[in-house]
């Protein structure tokens, strides 16, 4: 089968390798969609650390079964899945791919060749969840970003953390998710930060309140556009870009004995303001991707968020054009809330 193996930083090629084996417990699956996520991005720039060459990224996946184990009997042949890629709670070992950053075998993360870009990718058949028939295959693949953001809420829930007044940083496809998680569990003052005002008015138009931010401003003139949009500081700020920077805004943002969720990740290390956080009694929270819990709750709200999940779409290439678009993807030559590699059907 094709497959795109990540060589290092900004090196990416297709090649021939083997078709997965089936395990007696798989399901083969061929490839109909597959997102190009922000972190296979920044992992392809080598910027997060967060991706092993020789491996083949692709986590946010639809497929159609085409083969079942010798054990299987359900999901059937012929039908659309999308997969919950977490296959254990322990790191992989050096073998199957990179131990060093994450305690879990996660498909097209850290499973060296265990990936999503290629033409097949087997995975056990209980990972493989049925996709309603009435969802196309780009917008069925978001279950995983709305998993991610559902998870953070799981989060916040276990502390009995609620919110009246949010402020999401940044405008792409995570920080949109948890505008429209948020508003599906009744938040309805939400103010969504984003350096590029186009990005913030599609938040606008999913009901969240944009606020621009420009390169000059300072943390404190931003956390004032925000109280005035909001019309009071917010007890909760979800950090959806994980920089330095941002970090900072959110210290400077929320209230005090407020939140912070934090879910991206893209900076190894920030700088903590230590007297704020403990003085103001600021709770920090951090969530990584999700649990099967968080996965399957979000795979049923995409058929309510179809409509908004739909203009996440705004690109499409091939397998074979995917190391070019990925390229352009990270020098900001190509602007795209979501792009999806698209395969050829039988």
């Amino acid at each position: 089968m094709k497959a795109l193996i990540y060589n290092g930083p900004w090196d990416m090629t297709l090649e021939e390798i083997c078709k997965p084996q089936l395990g007696s417990g798989d399901v083969l699956l061929k490839m109909e969609a597959v997102g190009i996520c922000g972190s296979d991005v920044h992992g392809f720039t080598g910027e997060s650390g967060r991706r092993a060459p020789g491996m083949v990224m692709g986590h946010e996946v639809v497929g159609k079964v085409v083969e079942l184990g010798s054990e299987v009997t359900e999901p059937p042949i012929g039908s659309r899945v999308t997969v919950f890629n977490v296959l254990a709670d322990v790191a992989p070992t050096s073998e199957e791919g990179d131990p060093s950053f994450l305690n879990k075998k996660v498909i097209g993360v850290n499973l060296g060749r265990r990936g999503a870009m290629a033409e097949y990718l087997s995975v056990p058949a209980s990972n493989a969840l049925p996709v309603p028939d009435d969802i196309p295959p780009e917008v069925g693949l978001l279950a995983e970003p709305v998993a991610v953001v559902t998870h953070g809420f799981h989060r916040l829930e276990e502390k009995n953390i609620q919110s009246k007044k949010l402020a999401i940083l940044g405008s792409g496809t995570i920080g949109l998710c948890a505008l429209l998680v948020a508003k599906a569990k009744g938040i309805s003052d939400i103010a969504v930060l984003d350096m590029i005002p186009e990005k913030t008015q599609r938040a606008a138009s999913f009901g969240g309140k944009p606020v621009v931010v420009k390169k000059e401003d300072t943390p404190e003139e931003v956390a004032a556009k925000v109280t005035a949009a909001l019309e009071g500081k917010p007890d909760l700020v979800i950090d959806a870009v994980g920089s330095r920077g941002s970090f900072d805004q959110c210290t400077a943002l929320v209230d005090e004995k407020g939140s912070i969720l934090l879910i991206g990740n893209l900076a190894k290390s920030v700088d903590l303001p230590l007297q704020t956080v403990v003085s103001n009694e600021i709770a920090l929270i951090g969530t990584y991707g999700f649990d099967r819990r968080a996965f399957e709750k979000g795979l049923t709200m995409v058929p309510e968020l179809k409509d908004e999940l739909t203009t996440f779409i705004e690109g499409r290439c091939t397998l074979e054009e995917t190391p070019a678009v990925m390229t352009r993807l990270a020098k900001g030559e190509q602007q795209a809330l979501k792009v999806v590699i698209e395969f050829a059907s039988d």
